[in-house]
Order: structure tokens, then sequence, then C-alpha cells
């Protein structure tokens, strides 16, 4: 199979070092942003957030990296993330506004036969709702962890993807061929169930910092 093309829209935390973990297997990749102050930093080869080796690997897998600000370039993409950090207030409440208007703007540019993944934290049915084939949209849970984030990225222990129901056989081709590239195991189940998995891993983690 050809090697898709892989595109990251939204290059906060979370998008920027997924978006280096698949250059780092040889998959050309373009990172969207709205913020051109975003983009230009990372188009010099500056690091805009501290994170262990992120300058140096974007550095060394430049080549496969195309930055743009343009949503017509999505069209190019045969799997899209979704993958801005989600913004919270004083409270901890999720502010899924920016969220929802790159899945907009991402439904409107991207090739009608894409597939998109939601890698951005959001609440159980949220991933449903959208209003793309069923069999080409996904929500994958990630686990990154500051100062350890480009390397859990580029070597996860596990891969938890949700798809319309549980059922792998069912889930695209060119998705598994794309993250079979990570070499670990992938847990499969349907969208709701990868949404709460999320929820409960950062239960998980607060519970063991408490």
């Amino acid at each position: 199979m050809t090697k898709p093309i892989i595109g990251y829209v939204g290059l906060s935390h979370l998008g920027i070092c997924h978006l280096l973990a698949s250059a780092s297997k040889n998959y050309k990749v373009y990172g969207f942003d709205k913020n051109k102050n975003i983009l230009e930093i990372y188009k010099n080869k500056k690091a805009l957030i501290k994170e262990k080796n992120l300058r140096k690997n974007l550095i060394k897998f430049y080549k496969n990296i195309s930055f743009t600000n343009s949503f017509k370039d999505l069209s190019k993409c045969d799997i899209v993330y979704i993958s801005a950090d989600v913004k919270t207030d004083d409270k901890g409440n999720s502010d899924l506004v920016e969220i929802k208007k790159y899945v907009k703007d991402t439904l409107k540019f991207v090739n009608k036969k894409s597939i998109i993944v939601i890698l951005s934290q959001v609440p159980p049915g949220f991933t449903r709702k959208i209003n793309w084939p069923k069999n080409r949209l996904y929500y994958q849970v990630e686990t990154l962890i500051f100062g350890e984030a480009i390397n859990r990225a580029e070597f996860p222990e596990r891969i938890i993807l949700g798809g319309e129901d549980s059922s792998i056989k069912k889930f695209d081709h060119k998705l598994l061929f794309f993250l079979k590239s990570f070499k670990c195991p992938i847990i499969n189940m349907n969208y709701e169930s990868a949404e709460l998995c999320k929820i409960s891993i950062n239960m998980f983690l607060i519970s063991n910092v408490t």
C-alpha cells in the first residue's frame, strides 16, 4: 500500500508531538494552524514549547513536514487528525469552541474520501455526532506526558482507537496500516468507550497523585 499522507489540524502541544512522531516514521505530514506566528516558528525549525527532543526531531524530520494555514491543503491528506489541545477554565471546564470550529473547517475542505480522527479530548458522544461517514470517522486516545511527549507519541505502549462499533474488521485499512507503523497493540472499541477511556486514564492519574 502507498503510504497515506497525514494531516494534523491544531499545532498545540498535542498536535506538534504527534506530527513529529508520524514524520519520524517517514510519512509525509501537513501541520495546520490558524495562528501564523506558530507556523513561522516551526517553519524556522524552532521549538515553541519546552519538550525534550522536540527541536531535534523537527530538524531531523523536517523534509517530511509541510506547515500551512490554508485548509485547502487538507485535500492532499488521506488521514486528518483534529489535534488541538482543549482549553479549560480555572474550574476545569472544557471549552470545545475551538475544536468544533476546527472540525467544521476540516469537513468543508477535506477530501471526501479522507479519514478523520479526533485526537483532542472530547466528552463521550462528541465524535458520533460529527457529520461524516462513520466508516471513515474515529476517535484516538492520546496518553502524552509533559517532558516525555515526543517519546510517547513515537513509541506508544498501545493505541486505543474508537470506531462506530468495536469490530476492528470494519476499521479503515489505511488507518490501520498507518497505526501499525508504531508497532504496538491496537485496542479497538466504539466511540463512546474510547472517549470515556481517555477520561478514565486522567482519573487514574489524578488518583495516583492524590
